[in-house]
């Protein structure tokens, strides 16, 4: 469940709100799918009608909800606007929520009950204008029931018939068009001529196809340089826009090209619980070629040298695509060398050209070690924080301790009505059969007095494996409460240690998003401070302070060769510009000019001196390196994924 409820009120309480003499709080709650939108149907004839009907019960409408162009066989938490509805059903701002019939509300049960119960347990009615039946008395609930059932039964014989004609189509000899766009490279002949309509090449963009194989194989280019040498030629894509050379490559490298086939049920194909395609058999249905087999094998071959030498030097980038920068783009990983002292950052994708030559965004790099321990620092605090790790999983899982109630009470009760279908049954089964005593046609007559009942008893039974179904999840909270206890205790141990790739794999369950609210500092010049460099690369910490005389006599015989007020005076310079990581532009006058430190400094490190410098000096009092974060303003967010449950061991004795 999504959200969270309270105790079950019932559907007394509610039905005797709706007779209390107060008018009745109504919103409506209009949906149309995608098919329904190409047929022509849209939100405002359902809306005439569920306004209408709020005006005949005489009910204020006080609002509406619309999801347009969404499945129904989606739950309540993934549809837009009916995720706001059941939000606000938790204010009080309304008494009843309208549909026009029961497919608004869902295609199959599970999203049908679950949406209606959700509602029914904090005080909400459900009315139905096709049939005007509503949930406030039994005879209501019985016909919703008979809505849910035959609306999902609607739902699969459709699909099932067209998944049937698109697989046998796919099946068809030839290179059959099964729907959608022709793959890049192909049109379709004979569109819209019932079983004659195929894929053929079309010769426009087959020539774009060969042009780009002959400069990638034969002359060296890359994607981008294909991209552009073809913009420049006016050769644009088959919507009308320029090329950009990620859209280029993947057109040229599809399995249609390489392959000269196109795949039907392929990988997104749905799956049943046990992994097998749900509606029919994997396809290959083949094309013909545009490239032969030798050409599309020199272009993969060519492709993949140069992948290959690119991915290297590759590293790996934790928090690639958790970033977002101020222009709105995600931040994902990037070599940049040794630039700055740093060779893995994060880039903004808005500094990558949307098509060659484009303008980008002025986001700056940040430097990846310095950003990831920050973000890391606040994922350990976070774990080790019992109390706000469980309230991020109660927020993701949306269940409370107060529905196990609501959910035991409504099982008691569907147990009491299959109960007494069955005795009704029973009896109706004793007076047939007394009342056809004798005859052949008896157990034909009996079969006929009970369907009606036998029927709702089967949507009864249904009704109860969904709520049972959903008092075990809610049931399983109790693990997941332990596990983030387990959790809290491994971060307090672990986390702090973990490597990149174990990290990315909680940033993963806790759906990490890390906001850029503020500009990314850049250093003057570009530069990191190369007398902190020094330090950093030796492991060395700082002398705290200009040296004193005893200090200088000790290091003043390895210099080799100057004026020793100077020499002193720059030693002490670069002691200070270690500790501050100023620019040699801002060193203060006292320690002479930057220019001579810079100087002395570069001669120093080339010839040993430093070295020797710093070793002569074991006593004297250091501080640490200062990390200089050159990070914007930020926010780092989370959720809680059940999945991290998976990470701990089992509980063994555990005490809360």
């Amino acid at each position: 469940m999504a959200y969270g409820t309270t105790t079950l009120r019932g559907s007394v309480k509610v039905a005797a709100r709706a007779t209390s003499g107060r008018r009745l709080r109504a919103v409506d709650y209009l949906r149309v799918s995608t098919e329904e939108q190409k047929k022509g149907f849209g939100v405002a004839k359902q809306g005439r009608k569920t306004a209408r009907h709020m005006a005949r019960k005489d009910w204020d409408h006080v609002g509406t909800y619309i999801d347009d162009g969404v499945s129904g066989s989606l739950e309540m938490h993934e549809r837009g606007d009916l995720a706001r509805l059941m939000k606000d059903a938790h204010g009080d701002s309304f008494d009843v929520v309208v549909v026009e019939e029961g497919r608004a509300i869902g295609r199959v049960g599970r999203a049908f009950w679950r949406w209606v119960w959700a509602l029914e347990d904090i005080g909400i009615f459900v009315s139905i204008v096709d049939g005007d039946i509503d949930n406030t008395t039994p005879e209501g609930r019985r016909e919703m029931r008979r809505q849910a059932d035959y609306a999902e039964t609607e739902w699969e014989t459709i699909r099932s018939r067209t998944q049937g004609g698109l697989q046998e189509k796919a099946e068809a000899p030839g290179s059959p068009h099964i729907g959608g766009r022709a793959p890049f490279g192909y049109r379709i002949a004979d569109q819209g001529k019932v079983g004659l309509s195929r894929l053929v090449i079309c010769e426009g963009e087959a020539e774009v196809i060969r042009l780009v194989h002959h400069w990638v194989t034969g002359e060296g280019l890359s994607f981008r340089k294909a991209a552009i040498r073809l913009n420049a030629q006016g050769k644009v894509t088959r919507s009308g826009k320029p090329w950009s050379y990620p859209n280029l490559r993947d057109r040229i490298l599809s399995d249609p090209v390489l392959k000269g086939e196109l795949v039907f049920r392929g990988k997104h194909a749905k799956v049943d619980i046990s992994g097998s395609l749900a509606w029919g058999d994997r396809v290959a249905i083949p094309l013909p070629r545009i490239l032969t087999e030798e050409e599309s094998t020199e272009l993969q071959n060519s492709v993949r040298g140069y992948r290959k030498r690119s991915a290297a030097n590759r590293n790996f980038y934790p928090l690639s695509g958790r970033i977002v920068g101020l222009c709105g783009s995600p931040y994902t990983g990037h070599g940049r060398g040794s630039v700055q002292g740093c060779d893995r950052f994060y880039r903004c994708d808005g500094k990558r050209e949307k098509t060659p030559g484009a303008a980008v965004c002025e986001c700056s790099y940040v430097e990846a070690p310095t950003l990831e321990k920050r973000v890391w620092s606040e994922i350990v605090q976070l774990l080790g924080n019992s109390t706000k790790l469980e309230e991020l999983a109660a927020e993701w899982v949306g269940m409370s301790t107060g529905d196990h109630g609501a959910h035991k009470e409504r099982i008691d009760e569907l147990d009491a009505q299959i109960a007494s279908i069955n005795s009704a049954i029973a009896a109706v089964i004793v007076a047939t059969a007394k009342q056809n005593a004798g005859s052949v046609d008896a157990p034909e007559a009996i079969t006929r007095a009970t369907a009606a009942l036998n029927d709702e008893l089967g949507q009864l039974h249904q009704m109860r494996d969904e709520a049972a179904s959903w008092l075990t999840e809610q049931e399983e909270a109790d693990q997941r409460a332990w596990s983030l206890h387990e959790l809290a205790r491994r971060a307090r141990r672990e986390l702090a240690d973990m490597e990149p790739e174990d990290q990315a794999e909680i940033m993963e369950l806790l759906d990490l998003k890390v906001i850029f609210e503020g500009p990314v500092p850049v250093r003057t010049g570009g530069v990191t401070c190369s007398v902190q460099a020094w330090y950093r690369s030796t492991d060395l910490e700082i002398p705290a302070a200009d040296l004193s005389d005893s200090e200088w006599d000790a290091i003043a015989p390895l210099i080799p060769r100057g004026r020793k007020s100077t020499m002193r005076r720059s030693v002490n310079a670069l002691f200070y510009k270690a500790r501050t990581g100023i620019p040699w532009s801002d060193l203060p006058d006292r320690y002479g000019s930057p220019s001579t430190g810079s100087k002395y400094f570069n001669h120093w490190v080339s010839d040993g001196t430093w070295g020797r410098i710093n070793q002569a000096l074991p006593g004297i009092q250091r501080v640490t390196l200062p990390v200089v974060e050159l990070l914007p303003a930020m926010r780092v967010e989370g959720r809680f994924d059940p999945r991290v449950m998976l990470l701990p061991a089992e509980p063994s004795g555990m005490e809360w």
